[in-house]
């Protein structure tokens, strides 16, 4: 199951699954892809997803999620952002070097062979000539991307708008005057896309910080694709735990499925503890770590403990920092 989520993971950057906590089908875990529940388990429990189709695809965060009387934990797992620059222009040359910085995979992209050399983007990874309408022959589809539309013209700006949103994509910005966005818009409008969608692009592109210099002009876009990226509440890959996957080791996973107060790890942080009692990854170090190593190996095969951070209540661990953990052990007898 988890092999096969970091294996799309690879492929995509983004992959959004829940899992059931409660009733007959607790434990029971889907993908969620283009609307659509995937059943990780058998085809009898493919049919319960149908009913939660569109509330579970709607969701955005890494949460718990109640709908009805079944309670999902619905996980978004990102990894390897994709930023796709359209143009090699003054603008494009700071967003790169920004947006490397960022920890961005970075493609530049221009329809004239000598905007896209090495010594005017040193920091890109990728570097594509070629016209604007080849951009489904030469630039994979990922779900993970950020794409950024400065080309020099609408007739550029249309042509790059027209592929990317007939693809998946975290983010669409498109530079311009009001005036060259308008055409745009209307030449996108008369070619048969809704207003649903054209209203997904960020035109013009940039938090409105009242620059004009090119690099400037960079800040406020790298700023907005920094504001969306961490828009939602989503799992972000410990690549020790995925090596542990990757390597089909058996034992249990501990994830962090809510949290509440000052605990030191997110929603969505994962560690697994292998047969043969070794740790990959950390839900928060101290004390929860160490009582969620300690219950691991009695486990069964899904189950939820919680944690009080506080010296008040119940089965507390005696920190002074407050606050309560949810965390989900799975037992994976062979990972697969």
């Amino acid at each position: 199951m988890y092999r096969k989520i970091y294996q799309i993971l690879e492929e995509t950057g983004k992959v959004k699954t829940a899992m059931i906590l409660n009733g007959i089908h607790k434990g029971a875990k889907c993908m969620i892809r283009e609307n659509q529940c995937i059943s990780l388990n058998d085809s009898e429990v493919q049919e319960f997803w149908k009913d939660y189709e569109k509330e579970l695809a709607a969701c955005q965060d890494t949460k718990l999620l109640w709908i009805g009387e079944t309670e999902f934990f619905v996980e978004i797992y990102v990894k390897n952002p994709q930023l796709i620059i359209l143009g090699g222009g003054h603008v494009s040359q700071p967003v790169a070097k920004i947006g490397k910085m960022l920890g961005f995979h970075v493609t530049v992209m221009d329809d004239r062979e000598d905007f896209v050399t090495a010594e005017r983007f040193p920091d890109a990874d990728r570097l594509i000539p070629g016209s604007y309408d080849e951009i489904s022959e030469k630039i994979p589809a990922y779900e993970n991307a950020y794409y950024v539309i400065v080309t020099r013209g609408h007739l550029g700006d249309s042509a790059c708008a027209r592929q990317i949103m007939r693809r998946p994509y975290t983010y669409l910005g498109m530079i311009g005057s009001r005036n060259k966005v308008k055409l745009t818009r209307e030449k996108l409008l008369g070619e048969g896309f809704t207003e649903e969608q054209l209203n997904t692009i960020h035109a013009p592109i940039g938090l409105p910080i009242g620059g004009n210099m090119p690099a400037e002009i960079a800040v406020s876009i790298t700023a907005e694709i920094v504001q969306e990226k961490n828009r939602y509440s989503v799992s972000y890959i410990d690549e020790a735990v995925e090596r542990a996957v990757r390597e089909k080791k058996e034992g249990v996973m501990m994830t962090i499925i809510s949290k509440s107060g000052s605990s030191p790890r997110g929603t969505g942080s994962k560690m697994f503890l292998d047969k043969k009692g070794k740790l990959y990854g950390s839900i928060g170090g101290g004390n929860v770590e160490f009582q969620a190593m300690k219950h691991a190996p009695e486990a069964t095969d899904t189950e939820i403990v919680k944690y009080n951070l506080s010296n008040a209540g119940g089965a507390n661990l005696g920190m002074i920092c407050g606050g309560q953990v949810e965390v989900l052990f799975e037992v994976m007898k062979e990972l697969s």
